[in-house]
C-alpha cells in the first residue's frame, strides 16, 4: 500500500512538473522556433511578421511579444496556444524589446528613430514616448518596473529613465557601441556589453561605478546566473560565450559554441544556458554547473533571440 502511495506522489509531481520554454526569432524565415528546453526540441514554428529581432516575454500575461524590424510591428503569440493573436503596429523599426516585471508597460526601441515607446499592455494603443539617442538597442527594466535602463549604441552611453514620468534621468558612458543589456536580479548590477570594445561594463545601480572586462572578439549579448555569481557573454566573431566569474571579475572559460552566437538566456529549471546562433541556425545548450557544450538544437534561418527569450 505504502509502494502505492509513493508511485501516486511521484506520477502527481511528474504531472506538475513543466518543462521551460524558449522563444527563438529566426530573422531569415519570419519564424519563431519554440523549443521544449527539456527536451531539447523545437515543438512549435510561428510565422510573425517580416525579419523578426527582439523577445520579451510575460509568464502573468501568458503573452510572448516579437519586434520585427522589416514590417514594422510586434506579433503577439498566446504562450498556450503557440499562435499569434494580435499585431501591434510600430511607426519605425522595433529592435530591442523588453517588458516590465509588473507587467503593465512593454518598452519598445525603434532602431532608426532614435527613441523607446512605452505601450500600456492592457491597451495597446496607450503609448508613451521618449527620445534618448542614435540606434537604441537594448533594453532592460528594474525588478520594481521603476527604472528603464537603455543601451544606445551610436553615442556609447547607457540612459537611465524613470518610467513613471519616461524622462532620462542619467546618462552613463561605457565602452563603444553597447549593444546587450542584462542586470542582476536583485537589480543592484547593471552589465553592458560593449561591441567595438570587446569588453562588458559591470556598473553598480546604487553608486554608477563601473568596471570594465575583456571579452571575446564583437560581444553581443550577456546574461547573468541567478545568484549573480556567473556572466555569460556571446562573442559574434570568436563564435564563443565567455564566461566571467563576477567575484574576481574574471574570465574562467571560453566555450565555442554555434557561429555567429547572438542572443542568450538562462534557464533556472535546467540550469543550462542557450544560446542563439545566426550563422548556423541553431541554439547551442551550455551546461551551468560544468561550464561544458551540451549540444545543438535546430532552429530556424538566422536565429537571433535578442532578448530574455525563456519562458520559466
Amino acid at each position: 500500500m505504502m509502494k502505492i502511495f509513493i508511485l501516486f506522489l511521484l506520477l502527481q509531481l511528474a504531472a506538475c512538473t513543466q518543462n521551460s520554454t524558449a522563444y527563438i526569432t529566426n530573422q531569415g524565415d519570419n519564424t519563431v522556433s519554440v523549443i521544449d528546453v527539456g527536451q531539447a526540441k523545437v515543438t512549435h514554428t510561428i510565422a510573425v511578421g517580416k525579419a523578426p529581432v527582439g523577445v520579451a516575454i510575460s509568464k502573468a500575461l501568458h503573452r510572448v511579444f516579437i519586434t520585427n524590424v522589416e514590417s514594422q510591428n510586434i506579433s503577439v503569440i498566446d504562450t498556450n496556444t503557440n499562435q499569434v493573436v494580435e499585431t501591434i503596429k510600430i511607426e519605425g523599426s522595433p529592435v530591442g524589446i523588453a517588458i516590465a516585471p509588473d507587467n503593465k508597460t512593454l518598452y519598445v526601441a525603434d532602431w532608426y528613430s532614435d527613441h523607446i515607446l512605452a505601450i500600456n499592455t492592457v491597451n495597446y494603443n496607450e503609448r508613451r514616448e521618449v527620445i534618448v539617442a542614435k540606434a537604441p538597442a537594448g533594453l532592460v527594466v528594474s525588478p520594481d518596473s521603476k527604472q528603464l535602463y537603455v543601451a544606445a549604441r551610436d553615442t556609447n552611453e547607457i540612459a537611465v529613465i524613470d518610467t513613471a514620468t519616461l524622462t532620462i534621468t542619467k546618462r552613463i558612458t561605457v565602452g563603444k557601441h553597447p549593444f546587450g543589456l542584462a542586470l542582476s536580479k536583485d537589480g543592484n548590477t547593471l552589465y553592458a556589453v560593449n561591441v567595438y570594445a570587446n569588453s562588458v561594463s559591470i556598473i553598480n545601480t546604487s553608486t554608477w561605478q563601473q568596471t570594465k572586462i575583456k571579452v571575446g572578439e564583437h560581444p553581443y549579448c550577456a546574461v547573468a546566473s541567478p545568484d549573480n555569481k556567473t556572466l555569460y557573454v556571446t562573442n559574434t566573431q570568436d563564435d564563443t560565450v565567455s564566461i566571467i566569474d563576477l567575484n574576481t571579475k574574471k574570465t574562467i572559460a571560453t566555450i565555442e559554441v554555434g557561429m555567429t552566437p547572438e542572443g542568450i538566456s538562462y534557464d533556472t529549471a535546467s540550469q543550462q544556458v542557450l544560446v542563439a546562433s545566426w550563422g548556423e541556425n541553431k541554439v547551442s545548450v551550455i551546461d551551468a554547473h560544468t561550464s561544458k557544450f551540451k549540444g545543438h538544437i535546430k532552429t530556424g534561418d538566422k536565429s537571433r533571440a535578442f532578448g530574455l527569450f525563456i519562458l520559466q
